[in-house]
């Protein structure tokens, strides 16, 4: 689940903004019929009519998120206690300001008559359009635990519109009620997580269960998969995890998500994704004409091979990709297994300049472009690291729930390179997880701005 309540936030602004657009739209198209001029007196009613509408949003509670704004009676009577807020407010303004006896009541009539059925017609269009968007892109979760918790958590997800995560079913060790969609016991959970792609997890068992549910959140993170507790009255705080749960909402239930990732939130990974494209635009138009034709020739003579090096790497949730990058080094078996060091026999001449100043990364802008990774992030690993770092340096795969950069924090760190131990590892997805679980348009600017820096003045691990 991708932090519901602020993408509430955003679609409810839309609907708002939606509704203004219609109402004003119709104010415009009605003075032409009944002969009006929109001069300083109705200036004065089209603002009333937008002020009272947004008025009445403050006076009415308005749950955009209630499954029943998606049927067409609840609709037309929402919008008939608006636009009756709404007329009594243009008209108490209207009397106040003495222009009431100047305004034509008969297009006063017509106009909010209309505009119920039009906000009526056009909201039921945009929730169906939206609705079916949502199913289209929805995620998969599970719940765990098939008690009353976790019959209230369902319950809420299914009066939720736009939670975007549908239940697959339950799964319970020791079932204490009957359950039509309980589907096996918390071992299985785990097959059945990996063989339907399921991306989130609701944990409703006790506290009793500690060493369960810690051993759940190893596997989730292993997998990169979404882990949010459902507390009762208790709350579970898990200071071996590493992280800090954070809380967010369900309709009136709390869920403790256990990272709190500010890019899953909509109007962040908005923010960064325009950057992203931007950048690597500008990069990709200004850049490579220049650069691309001098570095390919110099490739090419420096050794036999292809001008750009392809490699598969480990991307966002683990799912793999082909990183590019201009070829630094002869052909080898060993490109897919073996890092780069500061003495490497497979470096060209031409190899060794390239990564000192960074020039070999440049296609990776295009990687950016077509959105398998990132400006700023944790570095792409090779494969055959992540096998082989995953199951030996803790929280490893957590640094895969955001894309992967061309630079990162870790990298303006001093855990570039070649990690020679695991403790070196270690401290580099340390560095990684902080970033991801602290992320600012701010920071990404002092990451680029330090990477500017190391290539101006040269970093000793570019090699």
């Amino acid at each position: 689940m991708q932090r519901q309540g602020h993408s509430l936030i955003i679609i409810s602004l839309l609907f708002v903004l939606e509704d203004i657009f219609w109402l004003n739209l119709l104010f415009f198209s009605m003075l032409s019929p009944f002969q009006l001029y929109f001069g300083e007196l109705y200036r004065i009613v089209f603002i009333l009519i937008n002020l009272g509408y947004l008025l009445s949003f403050v006076l009415i509670r308005v749950d955009f998120n209630d499954v029943k704004q998606l049927h067409i009676p609840h609709l037309i009577r929402r919008n008939i206690y608006k636009l009756v807020i709404t007329a009594l407010i243009v008209t108490a303004c209207m009397f106040f300001l003495k222009i009431a006896e100047d305004v034509s009541r008969l297009f006063v009539l017509t106009y909010f008559s209309i505009a119920c059925i039009l906000l009526t017609v056009t909201q039921w269009i945009t929730r169906k359009v939206l609705t079916f968007t949502f199913r289209r892109t929805i995620s998969k979760g599970v719940i765990l635990g098939s008690g009353q918790l976790a019959e209230n958590i369902f319950t809420e997800m299914l009066r939720n519109v736009y939670n975007g995560v549908v239940i697959l079913g339950f799964f319970d060790d020791n079932p204490k009620v009957e359950n039509k969609i309980l589907l096996g016991d918390l071992e299985y959970a785990k097959k059945f997580i990996l063989k339907y792609g399921v991306s989130n997890v609701f944990c409703t068992l006790p506290a009793s269960e500690e060493k369960k549910i810690s051993d759940f959140i190893k596997f989730a993170e292993s997998h990169v998969i979404n882990f949010h507790i459902v507390p009762g009255f208790n709350f579970y705080g898990y200071h071996h995890t590493g992280a800090v749960p954070n809380i967010e909402y369900i309709g009136q239930m709390p869920v403790f998500v256990l990272r709190n990732i500010p890019l899953s939130y909509l109007h962040n990974a908005f923010l960064k994704r325009s950057l992203d494209i931007l950048f690597s635009l500008m990069a990709v138009i200004i850049l490579f004409p220049l650069l691309f034709p001098v570095l390919s020739i110099l490739i090419k003579i420096s050794s036999p091979g292809p001008i750009f090096f392809k490699q598969e790497r480990t991307g966002k949730r683990g799912k793999t990709f082909n990183c590019y990058k201009f070829r630094t080094m002869r052909l080898s078996t060993d490109a897919d297994t073996k890092q780069a060091t500061i003495n490497d026999y497979r470096k060209t001449k031409i190899g060794n300049f390239l990564r000192r100043t960074s020039l070999d990364e440049l296609p990776q802008f295009y990687n950016v472009l077509i959105g398998n990774m990132s400006l700023v992030g944790p570095r792409p690993h090779m494969l055959t690291h992540t096998y082989e770092y995953s199951p030996k340096v803790d929280k490893y795969m957590v640094r895969h729930f955001v894309k992967p950069g061309i630079t990162g924090l870790a990298q303006v760190s001093g855990y570039r390179g070649e990690t020679k131990d695991i403790e070196m590892m270690q401290k580099r997805i340390m560095t990684d997880i902080y970033y991801l679980e602290n992320w600012t348009w701010k920071l990404d600017f002092k990451i680029i701005f330090k990477t500017i820096l190391l290539l101006i003045k040269g970093d000793e691990k570019a090699y």
